[in-house]
């Protein structure tokens, strides 16, 4: 029977090897019932590998019964009831195997988990350490102290500690993994993305690494399975700094905004000046609709860490929310930002020499984005691709994004070639484009998300544009054109830019709609007899001015409601926070109709709902109105005297609209609704007109924008052959007269036949 049992000992080890564990426990399970001490120690280990703590506690318990003076099962002991959340029993069992064993370095990390677990985090390090003076090298100590260090806020240390454990165990992918955890908790999501890459280059089923980036990379398919992997393992190895924020994050991802906020102030209880909790209540705040209680937060984060360049083209983004500071406050700030991160990077600039300076050969453009998605960006670009001239432009892409998308497809064919940068460096990708040896470069994000400004600050390419991506200059002075339009920048109306503005002659969007949206239909007023207002603005464009023209409004057209379509209404603690505000200001919640998001083309339909859509203030509308008006709502805005203040007025001025609908102040904004509110026939007439007149505008003459976008591009290069830059307004002065005898002389070639 001894015999027996060896050899049935010995195929489960080897049946385990192979990866038939369940097969091997069959064996081991035959071996175990006669009391066989190695197969209770081996089933037990393979029901902890399962996340099965209590059926690896029976096994080991009976072991260590039948073996008591066996340090290395009292060990295992330990960790199980640590997973099984029975911490006394934990540490009473690993300082037994000390006892039997007292250099024993595994129960030594173990003691220092417990101690992590229960949030004793100086303890723990001491743990480590003594481990760590018996042998530097063991790594499980090594990776331990560095989660200690994190739950201490001793980030630089954890930091350092977790590059000196990749550098001497480059083939093991915890270290990638903890230095991930480290940069993306400190503000550094791009780099600590790149670390979780590098761990699943090197394990590719590591469920840690994987479902981190997932939850960075908003994938949607993957956060159901993100979440509930996190919070089986915060249960099973207790709370941490790291796991909540990364739980928090998930969240946020999914559009759990009150789940990841409580979460992200639990951990700023116990880390006050954690970054990744800050940056993500942040998101929240500002994703329903707080944008001005996002500021402080992001605020704070630059504070904290001067380097944090995303961080700041955050507060940057967030201005353009608010209708409290000024246009020169707001471009002030942007100046800051690149003197604070383009400046020193200006001996970057790259050498074009031999360069040929040939003006009228075939010039390279490349495109840079995060938006090739079904994204404004996406959809505006879309077109454009399709209608560059072959013969005279070669078309590169650098794209930013990560997640596919039904558009993706159609901008992939349309380039020439086209480039995925997301785990790049600023410097790597700056080098790709000058192998490509791009002539003109377009940056198509601005400070958004996942901008690349400091890739344009080292200078890739010889000339470099700003356009569509973004409502605002840049405020560096490596970027030298800034594309718009005369109704979005009227030439002497004062805007500021950091790049020379240079003029599309109608419009700098070009909408193409998509094939699913419906015809437009009658106003829903002259069936309901109510009048409805509308806005599918994001939330946090809708401040408090916003909030009470709009009120003002519906307090003078009676009974009239408000439909308002929002990611972020998913969750009823928002709905609630703006159906409050609306409460303030003397409108209740039955006239107020909140509607979360839904598939493009429901959207699309649920336009026929609305009979007048209101804008938003200063940050217009921008897709928003394009998609607005292409359903034959009318768009009634407040324009400004800024480019994300005029978006609006430039679409309307378009289609001839602009004297009916965009009003100079609040007060002739809201007398303009409530006027047009009070005008079922003319409603009726706009709801027939609009998409006629858009079709035949310039919004719509792709092939002709193209060609104007391209004559942008090619004076911009001969400029550059002559050693020069072209002067602002330069499209109004070659030309000639105003932008309506623009208009008008280019209507014949643009209208359809």
């Amino acid at each position: 029977m001894v015999l027996q049992g060896r050899v049935m000992r010995w195929v489960a080890r080897w049946l385990d090897k192979r990866g038939l564990a369940a097969v091997a426990d069959v064996f081991d399970t035959r071996v175990a019932g006669v009391g066989d001490v190695d197969a209770m120690h081996a089933l037990a280990l393979r029901a902890l590998s399962r996340g099965e703590a209590d059926v690896a506690i029976a096994q080991l318990e009976a072991a260590t019964a039948a073996r008591p003076a066996d340090a290395g099962l009292w060990c295992s002991l330990g960790a199980a009831y640590r997973y099984g959340a029975r911490l006394d029993d934990a540490r009473r069992a690993n300082l037994r195997a000390l006892a039997l064993r007292p250099d024993y370095l595994q129960a030594l990390s173990n003691l220092g988990e417990c101690c992590i677990v229960e949030k004793r985090h100086e303890e723990a390090l001491e743990w480590f350490d003594r481990a760590l003076v018996r042998n530097p090298g063991f790594f499980e100590a090594r990776l331990n102290k560095i989660a200690a260090l994190f739950e201490l806020a001793r980030f630089d240390d954890a930091r350092e500690a977790a590059e000196k454990l990749i550098a001497d165990e480059p083939g093991r992918p915890e270290g990638y993994l903890n230095l991930g955890n480290v940069l993306v908790h400190t503000g550094k999501a791009k780099q600590g993305m790149v670390q979780y890459k590098k761990a699943l280059e090197l394990r590719p089923d590591y469920a840690e690494a994987r479902f981190n980036l997932a939850t960075l990379l908003g994938s949607r398919d993957e956060l159901a399975n993100v979440i509930g992997y996190l919070k089986r393992q915060i249960k099973e190895r207790g709370e941490s700094m790291q796991g909540l924020g990364m739980l928090a994050a998930a969240h946020q991802a999914a559009g759990h905004l009150t789940e990841a906020e409580e979460l992200c102030r639990r951990i700023l209880e116990d880390q006050p000046d954690s970054i990744m909790a800050m940056v993500t209540l942040g998101s929240c705040l500002s994703s329903s609709g707080d944008s001005a209680a996002a500021l402080p937060l992001y605020e704070k984060v630059v504070q904290l860490d001067g380097q944090q360049a995303g961080m700041f083209s955050n507060i940057l983004f967030e201005l353009n929310n608010q209708s409290r500071f000024g246009r020169e406050e707001v471009f002030q700030r942007h100046l800051d930002w690149a003197q604070h991160f383009e400046a020193p990077l200006q001996s970057a600039v790259g050498d074009f020499a031999g360069r040929d300076r040939d003006p009228g050969r075939k010039l390279r453009i490349g495109y840079v984005s995060g938006d090739f998605v079904q994204h404004p960006v996406g959809f505006l670009l879309r077109d454009i691709l399709r209608h560059h001239d072959a013969a005279q432009f070669e078309i590169h892409c650098f794209s930013m994004a990560v997640n596919e998308s039904d558009v993706m497809p159609d901008l992939r064919q349309a380039a020439d070639h086209w480039e995925d940068i997301f785990f790049l460096s600023d410097e790597e990708v700056a080098a790709l484009i000058r192998k490509a040896e791009i002539d003109i470069l377009v940056d198509l994000s601005g400070h958004t998300a996942l901008h690349r400004l400091l890739t344009f600050a080292r200078r890739p390419a010889p000339v470099q544009f700003e356009w569509i991506g973004y409502f605002h200059s840049t405020g560096m002075t490596s970027i030298d054109y800034f594309i718009t339009d005369p109704y979005t920048t009227p030439p002497g109306g004062g805007q500021l830019f950091s790049e020379t503005p240079i003029y599309l002659p109608h419009t700098r969007f070009c909408y193409g709609p998509p094939e699913y949206a419906p015809e437009p239909g009658e106003p829903p007023c002259g069936k309901t007899g109510i009048v409805t207002f509308g806005s599918f603005n994001r939330l946090p464009k809708m401040n408090d001015a916003v909030v009470s023209a709009w009120a003002r409004i519906l307090k003078a057209v009676p009974g009239s409601r408000l439909v308002v379509k929002a990611n972020a209404f998913s969750e009823d603690a928002v709905k609630d926070r703006l159906t409050a505000r609306f409460a303030a200001q003397g409108v209740g919640k039955e006239r107020l109709d909140l509607r979360e998001a839904s598939s493009h083309r429901q959207m699309f339909a649920e336009y026929g709902d609305i009979d007048i859509a209101l804008d938003t203030f200063p940050f217009n509308g921008g897709m928003t109105t394009l998609e607005a008006l292409w359903m034959g709502v009318p768009v009634v805005t407040l324009c400004g005297d800024t480019v994300v203040s005029r978006q609006t007025v430039s679409a309307l001025a378009n289609i001839g609209l602009a004297e009916e609908l965009a009003f100079p102040s609040v007060d002739a904004f809201v007398a303009g609704a409530v006027a047009l509110a009070n005008n079922p026939a003319r409603l009726t007439e706009l709801r027939s007109q609009i998409r006629p007149r858009m079709a035949a505008s310039p919004l719509r003459q792709s092939a002709a924008f193209t060609r104007d976008i391209e004559a942008i591009f090619r004076r911009a290069w001969q400029a550059y052959c002559r050693g020069e830059r072209l002067p602002s307004d330069a499209d109004m002065k070659a030309r000639g007269g105003s932008a309506e005898d623009a208009k008008a002389r280019d209507a014949e070639r643009r209208m359809p036949a």
